[in-house]
């Protein structure tokens, strides 16, 4: 249930007149306290996306959430895990979020901060003033989400695909997104002077630095480098139900130690096709740090990102990324459950760094990634029921983070590359089984 409240320039004026009944019956009828998430990820974590402005002469305030709770059965490495934390063998409170949108006087306001129990971990997703300048152009300032790629997501299912662990999908940073409209286009100009702030964490999980939603590069001992002065530049075109886009980023890649200026460049081509009850998501996305030092002015072949307050693990300097993500929707009519959206996201990340073992230079080993799964909507209840497998990926693994999407994982693969430890190229097919339960309100 999400509380909204409603007025306008003409209901000040007469409901001062309605009776009692009257005002009841009114608010009964205009279904102030319901709120649709539709049946898809896109609308279920993005909120602010639901709801539009209307007249300059309307406000409204509406106040929403989510609590979700979280089971996996896992298979790494060859072992069997029942339950990737210390209470093993049990549901977990995976995450509750408060949301808050309104709009007067022709602003909009949308916020979202979240809080993870189990990572004991809580920080800020969005949170940003809108104004519409017109029917073609709306600015969208403070915390907001970077226009790159497909948007709102790349993904289908509670996981995200491999962009977002690379800062690639749904990134949120600070700075203001002008958007145009104009016939079939749509034209995004963004810019960023720095990420968004770090929330609170345990620090026996992982840095303080590492306590945000967005996948950042982070700073941490030894390595003081964070990202600031983002540019993005993204269009769009519908043609036959199929949105077909180009995105570009580029950003600095500050050293606070060494005051070494770095950088990191990105591009993306990208297309979504919906059709009837078919939803098809591609894209290609070539990333490259040049230049990024650690304190001690040595250049980087991998840089370190992190969120969640989980802690760090490498990115691969370079690298191509391949994505593609396909779902169903199917109506049914069993009690309270009203649709299945089955679906199967794969990412293939091909990294083009290298790194000296035993006086040799080795190639970074690739990283891939597949979910194949289910979104069942019952009333306000939505269950993910997600099987994913991959290797090199920080989260599908007993061993979290490390080398996975830098180098690759070792031999050993709790331990870091090195000239005892160098690459596995034959690295195990990890496996996760993931089911995430949410009533949203």
């Amino acid at each position: 249930m999400a509380l909204i409240i409603s007025s306008s320039s003409y209901a000040k004026s007469t409901d001062i007149l309605l009776s009692k009944d009257s005002i009841e019956s009114k608010l009964s009828n205009s279904s102030l306290f319901s709120k649709d998430y539709g049946i898809h990820k896109s609308s279920l974590e993005n909120v602010s996306s639901l709801y539009h402005q209307t007249k300059k002469d309307t406000s409204w305030l509406k106040i929403g959430g989510a609590l979700r709770l979280n089971t996996i059965y896992a298979i790494y490495e060859g072992q069997t895990f029942p339950l990737g934390t210390d209470s093993r063998n049990e549901w977990t409170w995976d995450t509750w979020r408060i949301n808050v949108d309104s709009y007067a006087n022709g602003l909009r306001f949308a916020f979202e901060y979240r809080f993870y129990p189990t990572f004991n971990t809580h920080f800020i997703k969005y949170g940003w003033i809108g104004y519409r300048f017109s029917d073609q152009y709306n600015l969208q300032f403070g915390i907001t989400q970077v226009p790159f790629g497909l948007l709102t997501y790349a993904s289908h299912s509670w996981w995200f695909q491999a962009p977002y662990y690379l800062g690639l999908e749904d990134d949120h940073q600070i700075g203001f997104n002008l958007t145009k409209k104009f016939d079939k286009w749509t034209f995004n100009l963004a810019y960023f002077p720095l990420s968004e702030p770090r929330g609170t964490n345990d620090p026996k999980f992982g840095a303080y630095s590492s306590a945000r939603y967005s996948y950042d590069v982070v700073p941490i001992e030894g390595n003081n480098n964070i990202e600031r002065n983002q540019i993005n530049l993204r269009t769009t075109y519908q043609l036959h139900g199929t949105e077909l886009g180009i995105s570009v980023q580029q950003m600095e890649i500050y050293n606070q130690s060494s005051k070494n200026k770095g950088h990191q460049w990105a591009t993306a081509l990208h297309a979504e096709w919906a059709k009837s009850k078919w939803n098809l998501k591609s894209e290609i996305i070539y990333y490259h740090y040049t230049n990024v030092e650690n304190d001690a002015g040595a250049d980087l072949s991998s840089v370190q990102m992190g969120a969640y307050g989980f802690g760090t693990y490498d990115v691969a300097s370079e690298a191509l990324l391949y994505v593609i993500g396909i779902a169903y929707d199917i109506p049914v009519k069993w009690g309270p459950i009203s649709n299945i959206q089955v679906y199967n996201d794969y990412s293939y990340v091909q990294k083009a760094g290298k790194t000296l073992i035993n006086g040799m230079q080795q190639q970074f080993q690739d990283t891939q990634q597949n979910v194949l799964g289910a979104l069942i909507s019952a009333g306000k209840i939505y269950t993910y029921f997600d099987f994913a497998s991959g290797y090199n990926h920080p989260w599908i693994s007993d061993s979290f983070g490390g080398n996975a999407l830098g180098a690759g994982r070792g031999v050993s693969y709790q331990e870091p590359i090195s000239d005892n430890n160098p690459i596995d190229r034959s690295p195990y097919w990890n496996t996760r089984i993931n089911i995430n339960l949410g009533y949203y309100f």
